[in-house]
């Protein structure tokens, strides 16, 4: 991978450029070594060529999303999918979110949250949350997938608007077919604003070929404070 060997000669750089190296140097260069091999895959792991795409979950065997090493599948992957967002109290509203992977590495999220916090939809207060993120598939098992991910984020309120970055990591676990478990943290700082927002998701998916069914739960906290279920449904294409 480019990025990961422009990592090592920046570390390089650092650490090998200077006239005197302690041992305490060398030990913190090894550990991010480490690090690094650790966020981007070990020597001898599957890379991007090694592992394809399934046409859609369960589509032929138990593969979740990746085919089995050595086995041909699909090269890019796209999946989509709405959900309804409530706390059955004051807060309600939608999630859409696109994901376009076109190695198997490597996924782009956007994904757009709108919530309404009041009881009547006209004079509620407006909340929006739009996210585009760099994924990268650190484990791409077949039925077992983990990721983190690195992006920007937009907050909108009424007449105040921010930008930030945003942090994340999750996983998927296609334990029986037709089901499936994703879940998912995601930490939004932004630039204006002192709190930031974190949103923690847990949701099941029945597959029903290409199209899925999903009912979970998500947890917002700190900016915006509330417990919500989902429930919706998408497709692979």
């Amino acid at each position: 991978m480019k990025f990961k060997t422009l990592i090592y000669l920046f570390l390089l750089v650092c650490f090998v450029g200077k006239p005197k190296i302690s041992h305490g140097q060398i030990d913190i260069f090894i550990d991010l070594l480490y690090e690094v091999n650790f966020l981007f895959g070990f020597q001898g792991e599957p890379r991007a060529r090694d592992t394809d795409f399934t046409q859609y979950p369960y589509d032929l065997y138990d593969d979740g999303r990746y085919r089995p090493i050595g086995e041909e599948g699909r090269i890019i992957n796209t999946k989509a999918q709405i959900l309804l967002q409530s706390n059955e109290r004051n807060i309600m509203g939608g999630f859409g979110q696109i994901q376009f992977s076109p190695i198997s590495t490597v996924t782009i999220d956007v994904n757009h949250r709108q919530l309404f916090d009041g009881n009547n939809i006209r004079e509620s207060n407006k909340i929006a949350i739009s996210n585009f993120t760099f994924q990268y598939n650190r484990i791409r098992g077949r039925r077992f997938n983990l990721w983190w991910d690195v992006g920007a984020t937009r907050y909108e309120e009424q007449d105040i608007s921010d930008w930030g970055f945003s942090a994340g990591l999750g996983f998927s676990w296609f334990f029986k077919q037709p089901l499936s478990l994703h879940t998912g943290y995601r930490y939004h700082q932004f630039v204006e604003f002192g709190d930031g927002l974190s949103t923690l998701d847990l949701k099941l998916q029945l597959h029903i070929k290409r199209y899925f069914i999903s009912v979970g739960y998500q947890n917002l906290g700190d900016r915006v404070s509330a417990n919500t279920w989902l429930m919706g449904g998408g497709v692979y294409f």
